[in-house]
């Protein structure tokens, strides 16, 4: 049995379809019932599971009798904030991967994923890896240069009709189609090299010039900032000779190809999580207009319900709605996802009949130069265990020198283990 997580994402409908069309057995897991879009097309989809990866315990129900695993969850998002997954969640697949018995985990991630990249995508899928790293099981990781939509959507035609994004002429890229690359992961999984990184890339390498002068023909000029992002600069490229090494094969298909023929996928292609346009509000957010989210804006709002709704497991609590009608907001404000929101007090979690289990003050930092948002419940803890973990060295350094933080215990063991 073949367990796909992210089945509903770009890569991961294309694994799931590919291993369905070769008669293998496959069960396709998606977060919860609005990711099952991209899937309903696979009528002959065996066996569909909802498992949210941020929790080990559902995990473990959906991956009985797995032998081998796919994780497709990525650090990208479809909307602002939605979803953004942390190295937790890599780190429940393998972990309940490996109880299950599974011989072979891999997970699919991207060139560049260095904690020190310029790219938030590459940062945030470091911790991702980093959470599959930390557990002692069958996994290798399986990294892919990027991919033809990627390359559409941020720097010839966003769907959002945004400016294209510009490449960088010092930048390498060696593109691939969803298809393929479902193509090499199905290949990788039958020769994986356990506790390995390998590299994966198309048919073709090129410098950001070249790739620009690609594009350019079928550009269109776009009107104000696109909110699909570019490619991460620097060299993200990968060798024929290396893929070839990796898989045994190298991908035949050219984006030129694919441009010539006016067949642009990510354009009429499969949709990912949320549809082109603004994601819906969270799950927990009343639709309060209130004086404390008032300047938030919808994408912070979303960003900032979800944060706290996933701290609320550290509480021990269980809530089905965040209240802010009598919430209190502090002195500190800080500017993220096109909004602003502040520190806050009295901050309700209710119930699914409209009982208060909780209330709780919130705390937040923002950090610009790493592109770093978090807020949490406040706690004896101080920054919880989980946010302080997948904040790299820069922002620790910064936070060492911000007041606010001063007297945290956090931050305080990292003064003393790097003094100076």
């Amino acid at each position: 049995m073949l367990v796909v997580f992210g089945a509903n994402g770009r890569t991961g409908r294309e694994v799931v379809e590919l291993a369905i069309s070769r008669g293998m057995a496959v069960r396709p897991v998606v977060r919860d019932d609005r990711d099952i879009s991209n899937l309903g097309a696979l009528g002959d989809v065996q066996e569909l599971c909802y498992a949210d990866p941020e929790h080990l315990d559902p995990l473990r129900a959906v991956l009985s009798g797995a032998t081998r695993v796919i994780s497709c969850i990525d650090a990208r998002t479809a909307g602002p904030g939605a979803p953004i997954y942390t190295g937790q969640a890599s780190e429940n697949i393998v972990r309940a991967s490996s109880e299950a018995g599974a011989e072979a985990i891999l997970h699919l991630s991207v060139m560049g994923a260095y904690r020190w990249s310029y790219a938030a995508l590459n940062r945030k899928s470091f911790y991702l890896e980093g959470g599959v790293r930390n557990v002692n099981a069958p996994w290798s990781i399986l990294r892919v240069s990027c991919c033809f939509d990627e390359v559409i959507e941020g720097h010839m035609a966003p769907p959002d009709g945004g400016r294209p994004w510009p490449l960088k002429e010092s930048s390498r890229y060696s593109p691939v189609s969803r298809r393929e690359a479902a193509q090499l992961a199905l290949a990788y999984l039958d020769r994986i090299e356990l506790g390995r990184a390998r590299a994966v890339g198309g048919p073709v390498t090129y410098t950001g010039p070249e790739l620009a002068a690609v594009v350019a023909p079928f550009s269109k000029p776009g009107k104000g900032r696109s909110v699909y992002k570019s490619l991460p600069p620097g060299d993200v490229s990968v060798a024929r000779d290396t893929t070839r090494s990796a898989v045994g094969f190298v991908p035949e298909r050219r984006l030129e190809d694919l441009l010539s023929r006016d067949d642009r996928e990510g354009r009429q292609g499969p949709k990912t999580v949320y549809p082109v346009g603004d994601p819906p509000p969270h799950g927990a957010d009343l639709g309060q207009q209130v004086k404390a989210l008032s300047k938030a804006g919808p994408d912070l709002r979303r960003v900032l319900h979800r944060q706290l709704v996933l701290d609320l497991s550290r509480l021990g609590v269980e809530g089905a709605s965040l209240d802010f009608s009598r919430a209190q907001a502090g002195l500190r404000w800080v500017k993220a996802h096109d909004g602003e929101v502040a520190e806050l007090r009295g901050v309700r979690v209710l119930d699914a009949s409209g009982g208060e289990v909780h209330r709780g003050s919130v705390d937040l930092l923002r950090d610009q130069l790493a592109d770093e948002f978090r807020v949490w419940w406040v706690s004896d803890e101080g920054i919880p265990e989980s946010v302080w973990c997948e904040l790299d060295l820069g922002v620790r350094r910064r936070l060492a020198a911000d007041p606010h933080f001063s007297a945290d215990s956090r931050v305080l063991r990292f003064v003393e283990q790097n003094p100076g």
